[in-house]
């Protein structure tokens, strides 16, 4: 595919070639979870709540920590956050990632202890020329889902 100054550039053909290259660093499996937090009930006699979640998508990802991990400043606190990279297929079928939603990790890759944590999605905005989905997450790295 060559490119020169004269031609318009084909992203679209760009972006076919170069999302099944990178595609080759997905070795973690997740899912795209809403957990339709506004469905949610509450039993105060047994304090307990349930709602009935819907996952959007799963398919493979590459899953990295993009920074330090950050305790707030809160006195003596027990949360430590970390931002959390996952790139992920562009498909049109998937629905509209969004924040608020959650990312579960079904497999880990080489870090199993992946599947332990809740990813809370704070961004899932692209480039008008990506190649993948970036999706921004937070995480509690202080503790594990059950």
């Amino acid at each position: 595919m060559a490119i020169s100054q004269s031609s318009k550039i084909d992203f679209a053909a760009i972006t076919s070639e170069m999302s099944g290259i990178v595609s080759r660093w997905f070795n973690g499996t997740i899912q795209i979870v809403d957990t339709n937090l506004d469905s949610l009930t509450f039993d105060p006699w047994t304090n307990t709540s349930t709602s009935t979640e819907t996952v959007l998508w799963t398919g493979e990802a590459r899953i990295q920590p993009v920074s330090e991990a950050r305790d707030p400043e809160a006195g003596k606190s027990v949360l430590a956050n970390r931002k959390v990279r996952f790139q992920v297929p562009l498909d049109q079928t998937r629905a509209f990632v969004r924040a608020g939603l959650t990312v579960r990790v079904t497999d880990g890759g080489q870090f199993p202890d992946l599947v332990n944590l809740q990813f809370n999605i704070s961004s899932a905005v692209n480039s008008s020329y990506a190649w993948l989905l970036t999706i921004e997450c937070d995480a509690d790295i202080k503790s594990e889902i059950s």
